[in-house]
Parts: C-alpha cells; structure tokens; sequence
C-alpha cells in the first residue's frame, strides 16, 4: 500500500480560513460488503495572529508584520518615518496623529468623543449603556473595584464588572493574565442593549487556572469578544442561555482535560453565536492495558444522551483542532457548522507505538439516543481534515454523522485517517442516519488508515449498519449529489449492510476520472489549509457535469410558492443565516427561501419566479447545469 498519509505531527499553523477556495470526474466505483466490523471508529494565540508557531507549541503565535514590524493599521509600518503619537500608525495614515487611542484598526472608545477607529464617525455603533474598564495592572490609572471604572480610574477585577453591567452595558479589559470568571449577573436585553466584555484595543487579555472561564446561566444577549482563555477546567459553559455571542475568542488547553467537555452550549441554549474564534486542545488517553479509552472533546452543544433543545446555534469562521474522543459534537436541532477548519491528527500521548505513542480521532460527530432527535441541522462549507488514530479503536472518519435529516455541503474532507464522512446505524442507543443530504462535498485521499488494514475504511465515504440485526435500524433515504471523490485509497463510496438501492446517489463524480482540479500538487501539514485549491482549472470534465438537486412538481406563474420532490436539500437559514438562494433551470435569475414546509415540501420565496413542471431546482449555478464539487466554476 502507498501511504498517502504520514504520522502527523503538529507543525507551524498557517491558517488561511479565506484563501482556501475548493470547489469542487465519470461515475465510477462504489463498493459494498457484509462482513462484520467497528465503528469508524502554553498557547501563545491571540485574535488575528499571523498564524506562525516559533515557540514550538503547535498553536498559533502572535507575530510581525512580513518584515518584522508590527502596526494596527493593517499594514506594516517598517517605512513610517512620522508617528507623533507612536501608536505603530504612520501619521499620513492617522486621522489624529496627537492622540495614541486615534488610529486605523483601534477599537472605539464609546462617549470619548473622538473618531479612535479612523473611519469618519464617532463613537458608531456604541451601546446606549454605560462604559466601564478592568484594568488589573494599572495601565490607564490606578486600579481600584471601589472607584468609577474609568480608563484613568479603572477597576481592578472582572468580578467587579460582572456585579454591575446592566443591559447596554460594556466592559473594556485591559491587558493582563486574569484568573477569574466572566459570570454576569445580569442580560441584555436586545442586540442594541447587550452584556458586553471586549478586551480594550485587541490587547492580550488571558483568563485562565479558573473552574469555570466564562459561565452563563440563564443569561442573554451577553457579548465576549477578543479574549484568551487558556487552560481553565471549563472553558466556555452556556447553560439555558440565547442570543449570546462569543466573537474573536481562543480557548486552549495545553495542559489536559478535567472533564468531558473544555466548552459546552447545553441545557435548552438556541440562538447562540461564534464566530472567528479558536478552540483547541481537550482530550486525552484514559483505561489501561486492553481496555484504552479516548478522552474529552473541545466543544459540544447538547447533549446525545437526553433529549436537550439545545437548538439554533451558529459556528462559523472558526478554526478548532485537537479533541479526545472528537472536536465538534452537535447533539441538537437546526445549528448550522460553516466555514471553519477542523483537524484532529495524532497530537496526545497514548499507548500506541505504531503512531509515535500519540492519538488523534474524528474532527466532529452529530448523534443521539433518540432516532427522531437531533435533526435539520447544516454543516457546510468547512475544511475538515486529518482525522487521526483512536486510542480504543482502528480508525476514524473526519464527520461521524449518525442522525437524520441533516444537509452536509460543500465542505472539503482530504487527508482523513478512515474516510471523510461515515453515516452509520450504531447499535442500542437508537441512532439512525436516514434521509440526510449530502452534495456538493470534494472527498480527496481519504481512507489512507495508519494502522487499519480494513478495506471499507479506504473510501471517500460509508454508509454502514455495523451490524446485520433488529438492533441497528436500517439506513434509507441518504441523498448523495453532485459530490466529487478523487484519490481515495479504493473508491469513492462504500456500503456496509446498507442497500444502495434504497439511497438516492447520483451526479457524483467517481475516480478514476481526474476532475483536474487548480491545484492539489502539494503536501499540506495539518495547519496548512492554502496549500489545494480544489476549484475546478478550465477544461475540467466536471464542469456543467452536476445535475440539478431536485425538480419542481408543478407549475408557478410569478409565484413565491415552489413546491418541489425533496425539501430537504434546503435550508431557510434555521433562524440564524439567511435562507438559501436557488436558480431554476435555464434561468438566470436567483430568489432566497424564505421558509420551507418539509412536510409538504414547498419552499415559500422572497422573490415570485415562474416555472413549469418538471423545472430542475438547484443552488446558484453559472454554465448549463450545476457542476459538481464545493465550488461553481466561472470563467470570471
């Protein structure tokens, strides 16, 4: 066998979550088989580094400017020859080069009166509340908990903050290393009236060595943002909590895990959001000789064990790596998972010397207990890598997915130990992963196991009941479109007592066919996220070779109500996105959903179209027919 995949070790982090373009060709093989078998089986970050790692630790490092100097402004400033007020902003780019708190790139001081930012408005965008500063270390004044709270008279401690702020409210911290809690008191009340806990000017702002770093319960329309969190027990806890948002936050723990979960979002918590953040770092080995067991995950929301209405959440623009038993777990309904990287290489010390004694295991895992629970959930547009060896078992896939009625789209999965994306029926908890849709994915070398010799684990994708009984529920319905596989160890899709007769799978473009894609000549490491480009180059085969999602059943004369075969290649946004965009066959116009009936499969428009029956439906397309792969392909 040629190993596609070595021993991944973590190595520098070149996070480039925007120049990562993939898009994603004949029908080709799928495999199938009835034989028994496992289940798939001191950070140094801050928000907006430049991803470099020069202390070894395998988490990005904040760092210069390309020629080592360092500014705000967006820009180096190695050439600045006047800066009166040496905030790092050249004065012909200051708009107030006398003032050190004026400048491109500073964060707005609310009721100050000056433009600090450099964008031509003042105080825009500032709460209607109060403005307070947590200053530990004294930088702006002389800290006292008994004093107003201003930036020359601040307050010395977060608990301080977290007894006052009312709705509207904000708290700026000031750079230091806090061992405290963020725990409110109070909510907000509304967007326009939140909680908020801002680090002052994106200085380094540490929490850390605390039971719990950020623990809201009951809490509302609370705000964190550019803050560090670095091994707390518990990371970030929402319990019962909505409308809370965790912005341009990292939360690592180098020195192990307490409990399963560094962060949850649980207990009937919806309509949460994080974006642009880092997760890292919580899992380890645990058992001993012959019973070894995998350990902790980095971030979950619900849980799979009860019923939790733990719904409506949005994780996007985020990079997490290095979780125990998995990275990601999604154990409620309707959360959408989008535009993020995830990587979970052999990276904890663990009993097997095979793999240099370090494990690794899947990036994310949605399921549960209860066959109907769980479900509407989308995961798309994500990179999701380098899935590693388990402690307690032979291999594992980049997304364990083993519910129902989920969209997985347009993400990429390369270089994952198993394959990229495992539907499985497990048996005695009652999960089932029927009538999912997956399109639209790029599947490249997968399935290159390091330590399993198992063929069904050398695919780009399986759908498996692991066992032939009444305790595993049968697997129907599964919508496999428009996908392309290319370089996975065997082929593109494997059936392990499943019924390919009973999926719908065509549009898929299967090796041995080269897609000819931009360019995947390279040999990433796991951080290495710019190095394929999985657009599609001119001349591709896939190009114009998709086919439409699905066709309407009628017809429409400037009508908002699209009744189609299969609602369940959409979404209307779940609440927290926009609703999808659609394009009719041999029409150019596009109109977003509004809201769906998955019932009656009817997609309601914002905008009327006009169609006859049998008019194929699909995403935004640019030639004759949708493309196949994540991306469409435009000559533009």
């Amino acid at each position: 066998m040629t190993r596609m995949r070595e021993i991944a070790r973590s190595g520098p982090a070149t996070l480039v979550l925007a120049a990562w373009v993939v898009l994603g060709c004949s029908s080709g093989t799928i495999g199938s088989h009835a034989d028994s078998g496992a289940d798939d089986a001191g950070f140094e970050a801050s928000p907006g580094d430049d991803g470099g790692d020069p202390d070894g630790d395998a988490a990005p490092d904040l760092g210069p400017d390309a020629d080592g100097a360092t500014g705000e402004d967006g820009g180096d400033t190695q050439g600045c020859q006047v800066d009166l007020d040496h905030d790092g902003s050249c004065a012909s780019l200051d708009c107030d080069d006398q003032n050190p708190l004026a400048h491109p790139g500073m964060t707005e001081i609310c009721g100050d009166g000056a433009d600090n930012d450099c964008d031509g408005d003042t105080d825009e965008d500032c709460q209607t509340g109060r403005v307070y500063y947590v200053d530990q270390d004294s930088l702006g004044g002389p800290c006292d908990d008994n004093g107003p709270g201003t930036i020359d008279a601040p307050w010395c401690h977060v608990a301080k903050a977290n007894a006052t702020l009312t709705a509207g409210d904000t708290a700026y911290i000031r750079a230091g290393i806090y061992e405290e809690t963020i725990q409110p008191q109070n909510s907000g009340s509304s967007d326009s009236r939140r909680v908020v806990y801002q680090a002052f000017n994106r200085e380094t702002v540490t929490f850390t060595r605390s039971v719990y770093c950020v623990r809201l319960q009951s809490r509302s329309y609370v705000t964190l943002r550019d803050l560090r969190f670095v091994d707390c027990q518990r990371n970030l806890y929402l319990d019962a909590c909505h409308h809370v948002e965790v912005i341009g936050c990292s939360f690592d723990n180098p020195s192990g895990p307490v409990t399963w979960a560094g962060s949850r979002i649980y207990n009937g918590s919806s309509f949460n959001r994080i974006s642009g953040c880092t997760f890292s770092r919580y899992g380890n080995e645990s058992g001993s000789e012959g019973a070894w067991d995998d350990n902790a995950c980095v971030l979950d929301i619900g849980n799979d064990n009860i019923v939790d209405p733990s719904d409506h959440n949005l994780i996007e623009d985020s990079a997490f790596f290095h979780g125990g038993h998995h990275i990601l777990g999604v154990y409620g309904n309707y959360n959408v998972v989008r535009r993020n990287t995830f990587h979970n290489e052999e990276w904890y010390p663990c009993h097997r010397p095979e793999t240099g004694n370090l494990c690794g295991n899947r990036n994310i895992i949605l399921n549960t207990s209860f066959p109907d629970a769980n479900i509407r959930n989308v995961i798309e547009d994500n990179i999701i890598a380098f899935s590693g060896v388990p402690p307690d078992n032979i291999n594992s896939t980049g997304l364990s997915l083993r519910t129902q009625y989920n969209i997985v789209r347009r993400n990429v999965f390369y270089l994952n130990d198993s394959a990229g994306l495992g539907l499985s029926a497990d048996g005695g908890n009652g999960n089932n992963p029927s009538h999912n849709h997956v399109y639209h994915n790029v599947f490249f070398k997968n399935g290159y196991p390091l330590v399993d010799d198992w063929n069904p684990s050398k695919y780009g994708m399986i759908l498996a009941r692991w066992v032939d009984d009444a305790e595993h529920n049968s697997v129907v319905g599964v919508a496999i479109k428009n996908n392309i596989f290319s370089q996975n160890q065997l082929a593109g899709i494997y059936f392990y007592y499943v019924d390919p007769a009973q999926q719908f799978v065509s549009g898929n473009r299967i090796e041995p066919e080269d897609p000819l894609f931009a360019d995947v000549s390279g040999n990433p490491g796991p951080f290495d996220f710019g190095v394929f480009d999985f657009r599609l180059a001119p001349g591709s085969p896939c190009i114009d070779g998709g086919e439409f999602l699905t066709v309407t059943t009628g017809a429409g004369q400037t009508s908002v109500t699209l009744v189609v075969e299969d609602a369940g290649y959409f979404s209307d946004g779940n609440g927290v996105v926009p609703g999808d965009l659609i394009q009719l066959e041999g029409q150019k116009a596009v109109a977003r959903i509004a809201s769906i009936d998955y019932d009656t499969n009817t997609l309601t428009l914002e905008t009327p179209l006009t169609w006859e029956p049998g008019t194929g439906v699909a995403q935004p397309y640019a030639g004759a027919r949708p493309d196949p792969g994540a991306f469409e392909h435009r000559d533009d």
